[in-house]
């Protein structure tokens, strides 16, 4: 388990976690400070984003794991 964690893989979905983490906890933030909470239209904007981000993450994390994959060791 611990080999999984620590290779490079494992740090890519480690991150991964991490950022959603971070990003539920800004979203709840952003609800409990702002003057009228937010609005509809703020949360698909930051939520479209954040999943454009993870799109282009997932899709790297892919490519990564192919060029490890047909590498010779």
């Amino acid at each position: 388990m611990r080999d999984r964690l620590t290779s490079d893989l494992g740090v890519y979905a480690l991150s991964g976690l991490f950022s959603l983490l971070v990003f539920a906890f800004a979203l709840w933030l952003l609800s409990r400070t702002l003057p009228g909470g937010l609005g509809s239209r703020q949360l698909v904007g930051l939520v479209v984003g954040y999943l454009l981000f993870i799109g282009a993450y997932a899709t790297a994390w892919y490519i990564y794991s192919e060029i490890d994959s047909r590498e010779e060791i």
